[in-house]
């Protein structure tokens, strides 16, 4: 055989070896990818359960994909935060608490919980301690 056929030949199998194994890490590197995915997917709908809206939402466009939608979000929330300023944080959060005390006024447990919690908090509070006397006057 001619020195340049051979040449021709390995340098072929080499490059299906190359090609193989540069295919598995990819395939290794778009499972990592679409694992944390489907998390991120799960922690959403877990979050959407409990109450939450604006962070499930953020959580849905990076598992499709979509960066510019994401994005335009996260400067709605933050206008959202500039004009309402604590109270759009609240309003989501007292969605979140009022699902979560529902959820726990369901099972006996939870009620049980749920007064120890109102009792704890009723409950006459402690005295202040004593302010101290004021430092007599050096003269």
């Amino acid at each position: 055989m001619n020195l340049l056929y051979v040449c021709w030949m390995l340098s072929g199998v080499v490059s299906l070896f190359v090609g193989i194994v540069v295919v598995i890490l990819l395939f290794g590197a778009n499972q990592k990818l679409e694992a944390r995915k489907r998390s991120a997917q799960a922690l959403a709908a877990k979050l959407r359960a409990k109450g939450l809206v604006e962070i499930p939402a953020l959580l849905d466009d990076y598992v499709v994909g979509d960066v510019r939608d994401a994005v335009e979000r996260i400067h709605e929330l933050a206008r959202m935060i500039e004009i309402g300023g604590d109270d759009a944080i609240c309003k989501e959060l007292d969605g979140t608490f009022a699902g979560m005390l529902a959820a726990k006024l369901t099972t006996a447990d939870g009620l049980a919980f749920v007064q120890a919690q109102v009792a704890a908090a009723t409950a006459a509070p402690a005295p202040a301690p004593a302010a101290p006397a004021p430092a007599p006057a050096k003269s």
